[in-house]
């Protein structure tokens, strides 16, 4: 039964004082609805007769609502059975009821309101009323709600702090790199893992928490106090690579070792600088190694410069007996002393190839030392292999050999030394001239191909094994000869090819067949434009030129320090018809000029006492003297050695040995 709850609820009370009664009521219902709850009435058997005007602003009902549906209308129907179960109990037992659970508001949503009713009774005990109250608990219990996450969540961070530390500590202490951590301005030791510990030759409980510095006194005085200084204090990480750090052992005695470490600061949530990691690794193996390598290294290099230098060195000091030797050939051949031309003709081809080993000893020196020097200037292939047929045309004819030249007269021109290309090609047809048998045919082929020239050189000789093929360029490389060694050299002629091909911006290959099949080597060069040839490429001859060729007697001083070599150069001059006087050291030839009055003065460069360079000098002070033409006779050929005797004043540089004609060339005047 649902009686109207606009009605006030019926207060128990005596028959005569039904004026109290009404007052009572009026009193109640005043006091109902001024507080700030919601607030109902209920019969006995829980039937609800009455609510207050909060209960209807909040859930936004009316009286005739509340008549037809109940209350139950505004309850959560999740809670709907539990509330009304309970509330049943209460009913059944006269005992309160008390329980949490929302209430759907005016605008549909619910909230939660602590729902409180108590039984009223009469003088008899009975229950007559049941007087319910429902307070607004949403904010709190969201408050509370709120407070118990955050401090479960709280909980779960300070258990995953906890936890990630003792992972970090684990792996820092299982890591084979050298961790540490150092917490504070002073370095205090708060985690060293056993590598660290190891290396700095201290157990773990005399470490931890003391100050590093304390711990290990012998690294206060090296770099590493200032570097840690600095990281805390510009929050800067430092990286060190292979710093040495020296530590005290047992005894007293020392051990250097080489780190490669990382200083870097952490700071705590406030963003200052609590402390500096520290990892390390050991380096000292590695560091020790390459210095090792580095100092066999050293050894090595110095080894081979000793064995260029001494090359070097021999190649000038083999060139000294030469060059008397073959003046001394061609001294004889002048006085035609035909009972000897046999005998002639063997030493001048052995001196000549005894000169040519000695050559290319020295250039595979130069090449070695990079003291190779290029005078460049743009050159026809053709002349190029014009001068190396004329420079290899003896072993040629002697092996009566066919030889083909396919090679444009211009149109291939390159940019290059023309005494080196030359010497390339020439050690390219003097290969194959000694590897091919007698009777044979050789083709030098000249064309142009994708804006390069390429120069091919073959031969139907005894060809090569693929072994040989991919170590021929290689120094001292030969294809196997008999024991008689008939083809001789040493094997450094194609060495001296590549390296001449390679500084000039090319490459070389070869190609062969097999045994007996013959071989090509392929040389290729960038190509440029060929220069226009004028009227006036040619220069004048000087005036001692047109004196000799007037048939006037030129006057000759000959300077070596070599007797052998000075006299028998002299000899031969004087056979020309030359006047001429030795000396053998810069103060005679001095002395010997002064009445002598050269008007040709051929000097060695490596004099005793004073070298040529100052030689010439002094002799163009001698009155009367300062015209005089010098010619440089020397071992050394370098084109820095050509250029410090131009800068002398040197007219021309001839290298030990020369033929006789260069140097009749060079006294009489003719252009260099």
């Amino acid at each position: 039964m649902n009686p109207d709850p606009s009605e006030a609820p019926p207060l128990p009370a005596p028959a005569d004082s039904g004026e109290n009664l009404r007052e009572s009521e009026h009193l109640f219902r005043a006091l109902a609805n001024s507080i700030a709850n919601l607030a109902w009435m209920a019969g006995p058997d829980g039937t609800v007769h009455w609510f207050n005007d909060q209960w209807y602003a909040y859930t936004g009902t009316t009286p005739e609502i509340m008549r037809g549906q109940g209350r139950e209308s505004v309850h959560d129907p999740a809670f709907v059975l539990d509330v009304r179960e309970r509330w049943q109990q209460s009913l059944a037992t006269g005992a309160p009821f008390e329980m949490v659970f929302p209430l759907r508001g005016a605008d549909g949503t619910f909230r939660r309101f602590l729902t409180r009713v108590n039984p009223v009774r009469d003088s008899r005990g009975q229950v007559v009323h049941w007087f319910g109250t429902n307070t607004d608990v949403e904010n709190e219990r969201r408050a509370t709600e709120a407070n118990a996450e955050l401090r479960e969540r709280e909980r779960k961070a300070r258990e995953e702090a906890e936890l990630h530390k003792r992972f970090l500590y684990s792996l820092f202490m299982q890591a084979p790199t050298l961790i540490a951590v150092l917490r504070g301005p002073e370095h205090v030791i708060e985690l060293a893992n056993p590598p660290i510990c190891q290396l700095w030759g201290r157990a773990e409980p005399d470490l931890i928490n003391r100050r590093l510095f304390d711990a290990l006194p012998e690294l206060r005085v090296q770099v590493f106090q200032s570097l840690l200084e600095e990281v805390y204090r510009t929050g800067r990480p430092h990286i060190g690579k292979e710093t040495p750090a020296t530590f005290v052992r047992e005894g007293g005695a020392t051990e250097t070792v080489y780190l490669n470490f990382v200083y870097s600061p952490f700071r705590n949530i406030d963003g200052a600088i609590e402390g500096i990691f520290v990892i390390a690794s050991d380096v000292t193996a590695h560091v020790l190694a390459r210095e090792e390598v580095d100092g066999l290294r050293e050894a090595a290099e110095a080894a081979n410069r000793a064995k260029d230098e001494f090359l070097a060195m021999l190649g000038h000091e083999l060139r000294n007996p030469l060059s008397p030797i073959l003046t001394a050939l061609q001294l004889m051949k002048l006085r035609s002393s035909d009972n000897c031309e046999r005998e002639r003709t063997v030493i001048e081809r052995q001196v000549t190839h005894l000169t040519r080993l000695v050559d290319d000893l020295l250039d595979v020196s130069r090449i070695a030392r990079g003291k190779i020097e290029l005078k460049e200037e743009i050159v026809e292939t053709a002349d190029v292999v014009a001068r190396a047929i004329e420079m290899a045309s003896p072993l040629l004819e002697q092996r009566t050999h066919t030889l083909s030249v396919q090679v444009p007269r211009r149109g291939l021109a390159v940019q290059g030394d023309p005494t080196r290309l030359s010497q390339v090609v020439s050690n390219l047809l003097t290969n194959a001239a000694k590897y091919t048998p007698p009777g044979g045919h050789i083709l030098i082929h000249a064309t142009e191909d994708a804006g390069a020239v390429v120069l091919r050189v073959r031969d139907t000789g005894i060809g090569m094994e693929a072994e040989v093929l991919s170590r021929i360029f290689d120094p001292f490389v030969q294809e196997r000869q008999t024991i008689d060694r008939a083809r001789g050299g040493l094997g450094l002629g194609l060495t001296i090819v590549r390296n001449l091909i390679e500084r000039h911006g090319g490459t070389v290959s070869v190609h062969s067949d097999g045994p007996g099949r013959g071989s090509e080597f392929v040389v290729r060069l960038p190509r440029t434009e060929s220069p226009r040839a004028t009227a006036d490429q040619q220069p004048p001859g000087s005036a001692l030129h047109e004196q000799a060729a007037a048939g006037g007697t030129l006057r000759i001083l000959v300077v070596d320090d070599n007797e052998d070599s000075a006299d028998m150069l002299a000899e031969g001059l004087s056979a020309k018809g030359y006047l001429t006087r030795t000396a053998h050291d810069a103060p005679s030839a001095l002395r010997l000029a002064k009445d002598f009055a050269p008007d040709v003065a051929v000097l060695d460069i490596g004099l005793p006492v004073m070298d040529g360079y100052e030689l010439a000098a002094r002799l163009r002070d001698i009155p009367g003297l300062e015209g005089i033409r010098l010619v440089a006779l020397t071992g050394y050929g370098q084109q820095s050695d050509r250029r410090k005797t131009r800068d002398a004043g040197f007219a021309h540089h001839l290298v030990k040995p020369v033929d006789f004609a260069a140097i009749e060339a060079a006294v009489s005047g003719e252009p260099a």
